[in-house]
């Protein structure tokens, strides 16, 4: 009964990971470019690092994503299948930060391509939205503000290889585990128990006779028979 159970929802299992479907991933670079750099390729300047933390923060206000461990991380290396984050790699390691190009790297999952490509698109208009708006309101002139290039500007949603499958590897090894292991633990603590019901020490003991509290004296009866004298037979003719 219990293997049949196990199988029974190892197959499930099984079922329930061939089904996963195929996850698509993009991503592309915003760079944060100042004016005197604007139309260069290698679009490098400290001075507006801070600006693209600040417009990474405010893109991010309303968004909790799982932290990266590494800042060349994939979107799907941090196990989100189906969104879009958007971040300023930081090269620090743990005991702290460092910012070293004025980028917000944007990626986005879905199960279909075209809308990967459309969630970075829209992400990548809200980060021009931001930065117009910040500099707008600071009173920045049109000819000093600092504008955004997105690389590569159209970016190519890819499958992302090994989910699906390692799902359906999951599923098979715990099932088969499952399978070997839950049954035979079922039957050893099954003899245990019936072991320990036959043991002598799980029967209960025979009442042995209750003794005298009296340190064993004779009871009353016992005591007037061996205080009676007993007769002397009498002499055969």
């Amino acid at each position: 009964m219990v293997t049949l159970l196990c199988v029974a929802m190892g197959a499930f299992g099984v079922a329930q990971a061939r089904n996963v479907q195929t996850v698509y991933w993009g991503s592309t670079s915003v760079v944060i470019v100042a004016p005197y750099l604007k139309g260069y390729l290698t679009p490098l300047g400290g001075d507006v690092i801070p600006l693209a933390g600040v417009v990474e923060k405010l893109l991010n206000n309303d968004r909790n994503a799982p932290p990266a461990v590494s800042p060349d991380a994939s979107i799907i290396d941090r196990g989100i299948y189906d969104g879009v984050v958007a971040d300023v790699p930081d090269y620090g390691g743990q005991w702290a930060k460092n910012y070293t190009n004025p980028m917000i790297v944007v990626q986005a999952s879905a199960s279909d391509p075209d809308t990967v490509t459309q969630r970075i698109a829209e992400e990548t208009a809200r980060i021009d939205e931001i930065l117009a708006t910040l500099q707008a309101d600071a009173g920045v002139s049109l000819r000093a503000e600092a504008t955004s290039l997105a690389l590569p500007p159209t970016p190519v949603a890819v499958q992302a290889s090994g989910v699906a499958s390692r799902a359906f590897l999951a599923a098979v090894v715990l099932s088969i585990l499952g399978i070997l292991i839950v049954p035979f633990g079922a039957d050893r603590l099954a003899v245990a128990y019936r072991k320990a019901r036959r043991s002598p020490a799980a029967r209960p003991q025979a009442q042995a006779p209750a003794s005298n509290s009296a340190g064993d004296l004779p009871s009353p009866k016992n005591a007037a028979m061996a205080s009676t004298p007993r007769r002397a037979a009498a002499p055969s003719p």
